[in-house]
């Protein structure tokens, strides 16, 4: 026996997660379904959520237990095996069966009849591509979409053309925060597929952890909130021997590092704007104590709390400042959070977020 958060699963959980696995319970993703419920709780009264490759339904079972505001719940899984175990699992943790609509149908189609949802989750096996443009029709507006990519691997450059075949981008795997560009990247495919229908998904709260990206995004509608979205789309720049990182515009790449003068790196598109709605942020913060968290999620969301005050392209890493500038002897990690007005980041242990300009900063680093 199962239990995380309120919910209750009479399932054993897999020695190795498998596409191939009829039902299975992923104990790491504990975290991700921690942050929906919180998501779910700034929504409002009476609110209808979903989830349509609900597997063991665990998401949704701990949504009628640990939250007031949810009103209904729409589960779908399009294996009959899911599905059975879900009614199990429904029945175990005593809940009321007129609050649930189940259904087992293929998501893609079945998203596309389905209508005025509170929250979506889209939190599928490997890449959220597939299924994305129906999953933008069901949310209402001011709803909230969560989309969650497993596949790092190509968003963060490992394998780049699986990144350009997928999300029509560029990764980069040389720059230290390459799993911030793959974020950045997800981001961007979500708008643009939106942008198609007059949607506005604009990003609210975004993160990396372990094997997995997951972003939430709040819908609006209208050809001027789309075109606005879509002009903080644009390109990285960024050099690997002096660490200079830029975003910019088509028109505006260039080749050349205008610090050191070696030759630079281009990503993208991806987008260059917020990963995070501070006061969304600050929300979920002073109301934490409304779902039952995993101690790694309390810690992941104390530090967004404080990674959000500084919205900057990327983060410097204290091993790749010594590496690019031959430092053998580096200060503690606090001295470089004071020495350059910085934050903490959650992609990085190591890493820094700063609000200076680069310029800035290695006028600083000459300072150590």
């Amino acid at each position: 026996m199962i239990r995380e958060g309120k919910a209750l699963l009479d399932i054993e959980t897999a020695p190795l997660i498998s596409s191939k696995l009829e039902v299975f319970y992923n104990p790491h993703m504990r975290l991700n379904r921690d942050i929906s419920l919180l998501i779910m709780s700034t929504l409002g009264d009476s609110i209808k959520v979903a989830d349509l490759l609900g597997a063991t339904g665990v998401r949704l079972i701990r949504a009628l237990k640990e939250l007031e505001n949810v009103k209904i719940v729409v589960y779908n899984d399009s294996k009959p095996q899911a599905v059975q175990k879900f009614m199990e699992f429904l029945k175990l943790n005593h809940l009321d069966s007129e609050r649930v609509e189940i259904y087992s149908e293929d998501a893609v189609i079945f998203a596309r009849r389905l209508r005025d949802l509170d929250y979506l989750d889209l939190d599928p096996f490997g890449s959220p591509v597939p299924f994305l443009e129906s999953f933008l029709f069901p949310v209402k507006r001011h709803g909230v979409l969560a989309v969650t990519a497993t596949d790092t691997s190509a968003l963060s450059g490992t394998h780049p053309k699986a990144c350009i075949r997928k999300y029509a981008s560029k990764p980069l795997l040389e720059a230290e925060f390459y799993h911030e560009i793959g974020l950045r990247i997800l981001i961007k495919k979500v708008v643009e597929e939106g942008a198609k229908h007059e949607y506005a998904f604009k990003p609210i709260f975004s993160y990396s952890y372990r094997h997995h990206m997951r972003v939430f995004f709040r819908k609006d509608l209208g050809a001027k909130r789309v075109d606005e979205l879509l002009s903080r789309i644009g390109y990285l720049l960024y050099c690997s021997f002096c660490l200079y990182r830029e975003g910019v515009n088509l028109e505006s790449i260039r080749s050349v590092c205008p610090h050191c003068g070696e030759r630079l790196h281009v990503a993208g598109p991806m987008w260059l704007g917020e990963l995070y709605d501070r006061e969304l942020v600050e929300d979920l913060w002073i109301n934490r104590g409304k779902v039952e968290l995993a101690p790694e999620t309390v810690k992941l969301l104390r530090t967004i709390r404080e990674e959000s005050s500084i919205n900057s392209l990327g983060f410097y890493t204290v091993d790749r400042i010594a590496k690019a500038f031959y430092i053998h002897q580096m200060p503690p990690m606090d001295k470089f959070i004071k020495l350059f007005e910085g934050v903490r980041t959650h992609f990085s242990p190591q890493g820094f977020r700063t609000p200076l300009s680069h310029r800035e900063f290695l006028e600083r680093l000459c300072k150590l």
